[in-house]
């Protein structure tokens, strides 16, 4: 599936596309505050932004994961997720510094940064579940860039704790797991270097391979391609 994502601006416009996939939007508004973790010894916090509506039923959440150098409130103000989406609970995570980089960013395989994110992932769910009733079948997850390579790692080491898996930017022709299949919106950029066209592609077909679909492409949302398991 490919679309031109090649900013966060543009990414909130087909995030809140792929939202109403599962929920209509009614206007509410949403209350921001943060959640603080201590993970292996370092501070960590995730912006978050709640209905200031009562709930009449399990609370939809939604986590996004910003890209390598940003941060969550940089994220948030340029997405603005929280805002096409006010009936949702929406997390943006922050990245903590990589040492080989200097950036903010997030773990790219196990074992990787002492599977910090991973860590925080879990906590978050953990919090959110207590606090506000959120449940797997409806907490989905969505990644720019290195953000996208976390949330792929996600549909490998965790894919039971979310319904849906969008990535947006992000190439990982060499993807494998043994995780079951789950629905994933992909999408890159059309202006991006061209050097990354044939990873693009062959990520598109690592995460066929996994999902198991087949048959014939149908178009999706105006922008997409849609393939269905077979």
């Amino acid at each position: 599936m490919t679309i031109p994502t090649n900013t966060p601006q543009t990414l909130a416009r087909w995030l809140w596309m792929a939202a109403l996939l599962f929920l209509q939007v009614p206007m509410v508004h949403a209350a921001e505050e943060f959640l603080e973790f201590e993970i292996g010894g370092q501070a960590r916090r995730v912006l978050l932004f709640v209905p200031d509506a009562p709930a009449t039923g399990p609370r939809t959440l939604m986590v996004v994961f910003h890209g390598r150098g940003d941060d969550d409130r940089a994220f948030a103000n340029a997405v603005r997720l929280h805002k096409d989406w006010p009936d949702a609970i929406v997390a943006y995570p922050r990245g903590e510094i990589r040492e080989t980089t200097k950036m903010r960013g997030w773990q790219y395989r196990v074992g990787d940064q002492g599977d910090r994110d991973l860590a925080l992932t879990d906590r978050l769910l953990a919090e959110t579940s207590r606090r506000f009733g959120t449940q797997p079948d409806r907490t989905h997850v969505a990644g720019f860039s290195n953000g996208g390579h976390f949330t792929l790692l996600l549909l490998a080491q965790r894919p039971d704790a979310f319904a849906t898996f969008t990535v947006i930017g992000s190439v990982h022709p060499d993807f494998t797991s043994d995780a079951p299949p789950k629905p994933v919106l992909y999408l890159f950029g059309r202006g991006e270097d061209r050097q990354y066209k044939d990873d693009w592609a062959s990520t598109v077909e690592a995460l066929v391979r996994h999902n198991r679909t087949s048959g014939p492409l149908r178009k999706f949302m105006g922008c997409c391609q849609l393939q269905s398991p077979g």
